[in-house]
């Protein structure tokens, strides 16, 4: 834990800190966590990745799915919640770590604060370092603001603070919680061309009416509306977002092959992230600002 990060918590006594073994169980140290507890709701939030682990607005049901079989260990991304995967998405043509850096860097808390609508605010920061710069030839400060209310809110800010300008793609990777993904609806991605990313040559192809998944799923839709509504029987979550695509994943029977899913535990989620990957991928100019938004509610 950052030194100063009990003085700011101190402020506060809707936050708490604690280990993921104190949560999660596992083996010894585990990694740092941030509570929040307030009138409106609660996060869990782990300081490797800035990474949402948990979402459950007052009154309502988690909104966020994290594996049984999640590993909390250093340097290793954390399965379910929203990891942040940037500044690139997906696999590297140099075969650098997938979804790059970030979900697997420890970010600094550097701002908590109660607004005044009750809503408890917390920044999470992490600047270039010389692990980075192997990666990613920019200096560059990333940071998170993550509002937790009644809805969850998260911006999402990176400066290039490098001389040249550098290629960026992001994704929000929220693992959404349902309680049969064979029986869950996702509705406004109508009309939205969509590259399939498990067919050879990436075709694309048009969405036509609302998605319910039967198999492996791994689709990058473009262009799509702000916001989607995933329908389930227990109820529904709404993403809304300012970004331009709309990633859909489920691993399916290949759940089996991953060890931190596990055979039968695609059925309660699917993936619904938001970010800006592909046709959408940016340029941030030398000395330039890319922002991106998204919330969860029910």
């Amino acid at each position: 834990m950052q030194a100063n990060l009990a003085t700011l918590l101190a402020t506060i006594p809707e936050m708490s800190f604690c280990s993921s073994v104190d949560l999660y169980g596992g083996d010894e140290p585990g990694l740092p966590l941030l509570q929040i507890q307030s009138e409106l709701g609660s996060a869990t939030i782990a300081l490797q990745g800035a990474h949402l682990l948990s979402f459950i607005p007052a009154g309502g049901r988690e909104l966020l799915w994290l594996s049984p079989k999640a590993v909390f260990a250093a340097g290793k991304a954390i399965r379910g919640g929203i990891p942040l995967c940037m500044p690139w998405f997906g696999r590297h043509p140099d075969g650098l770590p997938a979804h790059g850096f970030a979900r697997t860097s420890n970010w600094d808390v550097c701002e908590v604060e109660i607004l005044s609508d009750a809503a408890i605010k917390v920044v999470l920061e992490l600047s270039d370092s010389a692990a980075s710069l192997a990666l990613w030839p920019h200096a560059f400060v990333f940071r998170l603001e993550v509002t937790v209310g009644r809805e969850l809110s998260l911006q999402l800010v990176v400066e290039n603070c490098s001389d040249t300008a550098a290629v960026f793609s992001q994704a929000f990777h929220s693992y959404l919680a349902v309680p049969d993904v064979n029986e869950t609806l996702i509705h406004g991605l109508d009309g939205c061309t969509y590259v399939d990313s498990l067919l050879e040559g990436h075709p694309r192809h048009l969405q036509a009416g609302d998605l319910q998944m039967q198999a492996l799923t791994d689709r990058v839709y473009l262009d799509v509306p702000a916001e989607q509504v995933i329908k389930h029987s227990a109820g529904q979550i709404k993403v809304s977002s300012d970004t331009h695509c709309t990633i859909v994943w489920n691993p399916w029977e290949d759940a089996a092959k991953m060890a931190d899913v596990g055979q039968g535990n695609h059925t309660g989620f699917v993936c619904v992230e938001r970010g800006d990957v592909l046709d959408h991928a940016v340029s941030i100019a030398a000395g330039g600002v890319y922002r991106a938004t998204m919330s969860l509610s029910e």
